[in-house]
């Protein structure tokens, strides 16, 4: 036995285990389920023609301003879980696993749920009011809705530190400042990447936060207020109530007319296969028609007169009174 007068020997300091994967699925249950949904659509769209193909990504949900103008707002959803290409998807989640967890674990499930959608739809918003206002863009990638995640975590930053004097001068906020205008400036000029989309990620994920942890006595104005901007936002971006751009109704009747022949034009004017999806077709000329696109109620009567059904010879008919009354130039030209 020791002398227990004797100094005791120097204790040794044992690391902390390392949790599992399995523990921090436990503790960020939101996160790994959206972390596996993006992966999961990335896989499907990947067995099923692959993320570079262009058909291939319309069908499955790229964020497109013509088929959203078409009344497919869904897209607005989908291309958060969509990815152009391995890496592309690699250096989303792992942006996802970095920030994700520590944020759960701060707001709680549901308001981090809340976080990521919102900022998601904020995201493909601000990408299609970029695209009516400067050169139209298809946009996929979660990195709208991550933008967001980084916006809160600035927006509790801001909460601990309490003026902006101090938030400016903290030194890991200037970091995240000086990281984010770099991948901005290759954004814009290497990568080609959607500022838009992170822009308006990023400031609604900051303004969520904030309404979130706001006083109780103002935080009902201030979710008022949120939902005003972001109502304001989405009509911007849809316009469902405004007739379509020469632009937007040529591309809409060209998608149609793809699905309908099953054949399309690439950029060097060639015919190459597309899906043949008829119904696919008359879904988006019905509701480009509908929308107050001549061009596409003036397909959608050739389609029809060509069907030979029964009703077709006044189906024709009145589409071709439609395209008159949205283009009175193009009466002469009815058969």
């Amino acid at each position: 036995m020791s002398d227990p007068s004797e100094p005791a020997g120097p204790r040794v300091a044992v690391a902390p285990e390392e949790p599992s994967i399995v523990d921090k699925a436990r503790a960020a249950p939101v996160t790994f389920a959206i972390l596996a949904l993006n992966v999961a659509g990335f896989l499907w769209v990947q067995t099923h023609g692959g993320s570079d193909d262009l058909a291939t990504s319309i069908k499955y949900g790229v964020l497109d301003g013509t088929l959203v103008w078409a009344g497919e707002y869904w897209r607005l959803v989908s291309y958060m879980f969509m990815h152009g290409g391995w890496m592309h998807i690699l250096m989303n989640m792992y942006v996802l696993i970095g920030w994700g967890p520590p944020l759960e674990r701060a707001l709680g499930k549901k308001r981090f749920l809340l976080l990521y959608m919102l900022s998601g739809l904020a995201a493909g918003c601000a990408s299609l009011v970029s695209g009516l206002l400067f050169a139209p863009h298809r946009t996929v990638g979660a990195s709208g809705a991550l933008f967001g995640i980084i916006g809160a975590f600035m927006a509790l930053r801001r909460r601990q530190l309490g003026t902006f004097q101090a938030f400016f001068a903290d030194k890991g906020i200037r970091s995240i400042l000086v990281q984010i205008g770099l991948w901005t400036a290759i954004g814009s000029y290497a990568l080609h990447l959607d500022n838009a989309a992170h822009l308006g990620g990023f400031v609604s994920g900051f303004a969520i936060v904030w309404v979130m942890t706001s006083a109780p006595a103002a935080r009902r104005k201030e979710w008022l207020a949120l939902a005003f901007a972001l109502g304001g936002a989405f009509i911007l971006a849809a316009h469902p109530w405004m007739l379509p751009r020469a632009s937007e109704a040529n591309e809409l009747r060209a998608l149609a007319n793809s699905y309908l022949t099953g054949k399309a034009m690439d950029g060097d004017g060639n015919l190459v296969p597309w899906p043949h999806d008829v119904a696919r077709g008359e879904s988006l000329l019905e509701k480009g028609c509908s929308r107050g696109a001549a061009s596409s109620c003036d397909l959608l009567a050739d389609h029809v007169s060509a069907s030979g059904a029964p009703d077709a010879a006044s189906r024709a008919a009145a589409l071709r009174q439609r395209t008159c009354e949205l283009d009175p130039g193009s009466c002469q030209q009815l058969r």
